[in-house]
């Protein structure tokens, strides 16, 4: 069965009504194309830091942290923020409480450098656990084990 088509002669006089709203619709729908491939000029968390934490999510405890020394040397205040707080997240999945707790203090420093505001014990553990649900769904969904069979880690509270 075949659709019925308009005849030319109708679809002549019927062009000068859909042309212009075609060409507006054209229009609309370039500039919103050159919008989304613009992208977002700021990156909340930086190359840097969410290649470290795909690496995280990855058991690549070592390259993890080699990207966020690399992030928090090279980054805007925001992405070192992000960085240290990442960093330390890297090392509470190794086990490293000690190394993690030593970095608090810059890690509040930088959050009121980025942020203008202070840094809770609270806000900063519940950003911390989620860098380690991220890595551990990650972990989960690759098949790894959630801890990376590492001796001391799974740290639950961070």
């Amino acid at each position: 069965m075949s659709q019925p088509t308009l005849s030319r002669p109708l679809l002549h006089a019927l062009s000068p009504l859909w042309r212009p709203a075609w060409s507006r619709l054209g229009g609309l729908l370039f500039l919103l194309a050159v919008l989304l491939l613009a992208g977002c000029p700021k990156d909340p968390l930086g190359a840097d830091n969410r290649l470290a934490l795909v690496a995280l999510g990855q058991c690549r405890h070592a390259q993890a942290l080699q990207l966020t020394d690399r992030a928090i040397a090279q980054g805007s205040e925001h992405n070192v923020q992000q960085a240290l707080m990442l960093k330390a997240a890297i090392l509470l999945d190794v086990g490293d409480r000690a190394g993690a707790e030593a970095l608090y203090p810059a890690i509040a420093e930088a959050w009121q450098t980025a942020r203008r505001k202070e840094l809770t014990p609270a806000r900063r553990a519940r950003e911390l656990r989620l860098f380690l649900d991220v890595a551990r769904d990650q972990r989960v969904s690759a098949g790894l084990a959630p801890d990376c069979g590492l001796p001391g880690a799974g740290v639950d509270d961070v």
